[in-house]
């Protein structure tokens, strides 16, 4: 629906970078929480300024990061105030922030839901010591039931837990363990990510001198099988290729994302999208902090660059965020959208991927089969290319600004 949106707002701070985290995060000691907040709140004025943000009715709000949690709940609500006092809202409207474990006092998790926030997602990871030290984790496996319990005493009563599996010298009964604690906190929602090596990390120059040895492919995807038997006989139903919740409790914030809703994002290294019909706009901000408030305070924005999408790339954009859910996409919104029939511009593609069983059609969805899901990753990107159109290179005029007037540099 082109009139919904969400907002995320990025607080690119933390405490201490994890090894593995190739985000857009910074260690610092001393936050300028004070002026990165008048920044977001001059970013955001900006845009609901703008004829194309209005009218929209927004859907949710996700503080993440970084450390969202650092920030207290007086900069959250300056940011809840400013968009609800200017847009129309989604019954319910859902207010997502990050926390990290054992960093969160009982009177800040109380001052959180004053303001707003109704739904809280922890960076567990796993509730086994000796993995979170691998991992680099301050936190314990009893910091995260306490942060938990803390929650449950206020009344929040949607909580996600993070979960990351397919680590180094991680064993299927290790999984299977970790797993039953985090079913023993009883979560709403569990987000469940394997473990990659990004380039620029730590964690990469340990793989790179053989001091990390990532467990064999097979191996992972028997973990992904026991992850998604595990949780679905705890009544969490898989519903996108990393995440599972309780009926009711999916991440609309999440699905706004994978539905090709238009999303606009606040702060240093945030990304944006604006669907306008079949296309569409995205851009990026800056990804330094200190760079992106001394350019808004300029410049009111602080996009790194704008572009607008070709048919290619709106197509692809369709398959790649819609075959994440595991109810997939719906062909005939396709054939709406984009005036052609799905086979006309994958013809082959389609052809095989089905004939190899990785995916399938149920009525007028077609989704990833279960032998898909196991490498979706792999098997969505080979949609970045359709047939049934020319290929072409993207020409200057489609490098566009979306503002009035655009950033310094742009």
């Amino acid at each position: 629906m082109d009139t919904a949106f969400s907002l995320y707002v990025h607080v690119p701070f933390c405490g201490i970078k994890c090894p593995y985290c190739d985000f857009n995060t910074y260690a610092a000691k001393s936050i300028p929480e004070e002026r990165y907040v008048e920044a977001l709140l001059a970013e955001l004025a900006f845009y609901l300024e703008q004829e194309r943000w209005q009218g929209k009715r927004l859907e949710s709000i996700y503080f993440g990061g970084g450390t969202p949690s650092l920030f207290s709940a007086h900069s959250f609500e300056k940011i809840i105030k400013l968009i609800t006092n200017q847009c129309s809202l989604a019954p319910s409207l859902e207010v997502t922030a990050e926390i990290n474990p054992g960093e969160i006092s009982e009177s800040r998790l109380a001052d959180y839901q004053a303001v707003g926030i109704n739904r809280l997602s922890f960076g567990a990871q796993s509730l086994i010591r000796d993995q979170l030290s691998l991992l680099g984790r301050k936190h314990t496996p009893a910091d995260v039931s306490e942060s938990l319990e803390r929650a449950r005493k206020l009344g929040f009563e949607n909580c996600s837990l993070d979960l990351m599996y397919g680590l180094p010298g991680q064993t299927l009964e290790d999984l299977q363990r970790d797993l039953e604690r985090f079913m023993a906190l009883s979560p709403e929602h569990i987000s469940a990510y394997t473990l990659t090596i990004e380039e620029g990390t730590p964690f990469y120059q340990r793989y790179k001198k053989g001091m990390l040895t990532m467990p064999p492919d097979e191996l992972v995807a028997d973990m992904m099988e026991l992850v998604s038997e595990l949780l679905s006989r705890n009544g969490l139903r898989w519903y996108e290729v990393s995440n599972f919740a309780l009926p009711d409790f999916e991440s609309r914030h999440n699905l706004g994302y994978w539905n090709y809703q238009s999303y606009l994002g606040l702060g240093a290294g945030a990304h944006s999208y604006l669907r306008t019909g079949k296309r569409g706009y995205r851009w990026a901000n800056i990804a330094k902090p200190e760079a992106f408030m001394e350019l808004v305070s300029k410049e009111r924005s602080a996009q790194a660059w704008l572009e607008k999408l070709t048919d290619q790339e709106a197509m692809f954009e369709f398959f790649f965020l819609g075959l994440r859910k595991l109810d997939g996409v719906r062909l005939d919104e396709f054939r709406d959208l984009f005036g052609k029939e799905a086979t006309e511009v994958y013809p082959v593609l389609l052809s095989v991927l089905e004939q190899e069983g990785f995916i399938e059609q149920q009525g007028s969805n077609l989704k990833l089969s279960k032998r898909g899901l196991l490498v979706a990753d792999s098997v969505i990107a080979n949609f970045s290319e359709p047939e049934g159109l020319p290929a072409r290179q993207r020409d200057s005029s489609e490098r566009m600004p979306l503002l009035p007037h655009a950033p310094n540099g742009f």
